[in-house]
Parts: structure tokens; C-alpha cells; sequence
């Protein structure tokens, strides 16, 4: 596995990961920690966060050529357990897998000040990863619908 060092700011995976989301090509999406329906990504994320003041947030693309990237992202925070850490640091790197090579982008760790900040990041993350879900979803349906395996078929 390569390791090429990005010299960008951790922050700067979510414009990366924005990208891929947005990709016509985007086959599947995955994420952990896992969530059950009746939970947020968002509120699983906020509420580690107050309660351990760590979290992991994993996510897994796998494009139509068979490209997979991983992005992966450790919060750590500081400050009164119990609520949003005051302050702390974001880390993180890609994996890309695909063409019989496997490469590891390391991303410079990003301080953070504020709960607030904090939590709209998260937020905005959730909110990247549900369109794209929702989009996904949507492709599938016309994909089927060009294949003329749907069950209804407008005219």
C-alpha cells in the first residue's frame, strides 16, 4: 500500500467526500457507526461525542468500475464530559482501492474550538450522506425503469 501525505487539513476530507458523493457512478454507500431507524446519524455522532468525547465515523464508497474509497475520521474533544467538547482535534485519511492498487491519503490532524463548530460539521456530514442516499436510491429506480423490469411502467 502507498502512503502519500496530503498536507491539507482533516476538514478538507468532508470537500473530497462531497465529490465523491455527488458521483454519477456511485454504486454503494456505507457508514458507521451504524444506526437504527428510529435514530439520526447526526444525534449518534452529537451523543458520543457529549458522552465519551471520542468518536469514529467510517465511511465506505464503492463506484460502478469497482473502486472502493474509505474515509475515515477520529473526533477527539476536550472539556466537560457531559456536553459537546469545547475543543479538540479531528484526524483522518483515505484508503483507495481499485486497478490492483491500494493507496493511503494522510490528512493533517484539524483543532477545533467550540461545540458549535463542531456539531455543524457533523451536521453537514449527515446532511451530505442522506441526499446522496436518497439520490442513489433514485438512480436505481431509473435504472430499473430502463430496463423494463418494473412492476409499473408509465407510458
Amino acid at each position: 500500500m502507498g502512503i502519500i501525505n496530503v498536507n491539507k487539513k482533516a476538514g478538507a476530507m468532508l470537500d473530497e467526500l462531497m465529490k465523491d458523493l455527488s458521483r454519477n457512478d456511485l454504486a454503494l454507500l456505507e457508514r458507521l457507526p451504524h444506526v437504527r431507524e428510529t435514530e439520526r446519524y447526526r444525534d449518534v455522532i452529537i451523543n458520543t461525542l457529549r458522552e465519551f468525547h471520542i468518536s469514529l465515523v467510517l465511511v465506505r464508497l464503492v463506484f460502478d468500475d469497482g473502486k472502493i474509497k474509505g474515509y475515515s475520521f477520529l473526533i477527539r474533544g476536550d472539556g466537560e464530559v457531559g456536553s459537546l467538547p469545547s475543543s479538540g482535534v479531528v484526524e483522518g485519511f483515505i484508503v483507495e482501492h481499485g486497478g490492483g492498487r491500494s493507496t493511503k491519503f494522510l490528512y493533517e490532524p484539524e483543532e477545533f474550538n467550540g461545540g458549535a463548530d463542531l456539531e455543524g460539521r457533523v451536521k453537514m456530514f449527515a446532511d451530505m450522506y442522506r441526499k446522496a442516499e436518497e439520490r442513489l436510491t433514485e438512480l436505481r429506480f431509473k435504472k430499473v425503469y430502463r430496463e423494463r423490469e418494473a412492476f409499473y411502467l408509465p407510458e
